[in-house]
């Protein structure tokens, strides 16, 4: 079985959708079914905790029955979509974004380190929006989130498994174990998105 799972939905309207708590719980049960978890019927449950200021409202996602097994999630979403992931390897996380958003953004100044933004061809719509998948997923597995500058992280963005190069957030630089991406074609009504999901190796 492979520690690192990945489900995906189309949910037009994503978050603020009516049906959003449904299709997530749904993806939810179904990737921890895969996992080979059994809740014993129960719901699984969600909940937060933010590891840089003790919030509950915000931060990394877990769900409490899963985590005493060894498994830990990661969950996502566009206007468009909703992706969970979950890692029997260590702290996981998720990204997924839609790629006619990227290039509407002005997300290089905020994503890309000088190093990368010397790299011809860095700033390409398909390079953006891949170098952020991989960044923000990143930082979600480490459970700081956007609360570390992603510009001060840098990817071996040429691996199909990046490795970290350079790490300024808390703590030792985070080594990944495993990592899933996938290219999300576009279909009526929903735009094509890149997902990108990485477990860390347990500390």
């Amino acid at each position: 079985m492979s520690t690192l799972l990945v489900r995906v939905a189309a949910l037009p309207g994503g978050r603020t959708s009516p049906a959003y708590r449904d299709v997530r719980t749904a993806l939810l049960d179904s990737v921890l079914t895969a996992a080979g978890l059994d809740l014993g019927g129960a719901v699984a449950v969600l909940r937060r905790r933010c590891l840089t200021c003790g919030g509950t409202d915000h931060g990394k996602p877990e769900v409490p029955a899963a985590l005493a097994a060894g498994w830990h999630i990661g969950v996502a979403h566009t206007a468009t979509r909703v992706v969970v992931a979950a890692s029997g390897a260590g702290p996981c996380g998720v990204d997924v974004e839609d790629v006619d958003a990227v290039a509407r953004a002005p997300v290089a100044p905020v994503l890309l380190a000088p190093e990368e933004r010397a790299d011809a061809g860095a700033e390409s719509v398909e390079r953006l929006a891949r170098t952020w998948v991989r960044k923000e997923a990143l930082l979600k597995a480490v459970g700081h989130g956007l609360a570390v500058d992603p510009a001060s992280v840098v990817l071996d963005g040429e691996q199909r498994a990046p490795r970290v190069v350079r790490w300024a957030g808390p703590g030792r630089a985070p080594v990944p174990a495993a990592w899933v991406e996938d290219d999300l074609p576009a279909t009526l009504g929903v735009p094509r998105a890149l997902v990108s999901a990485v477990a860390l190796r347990a500390p």
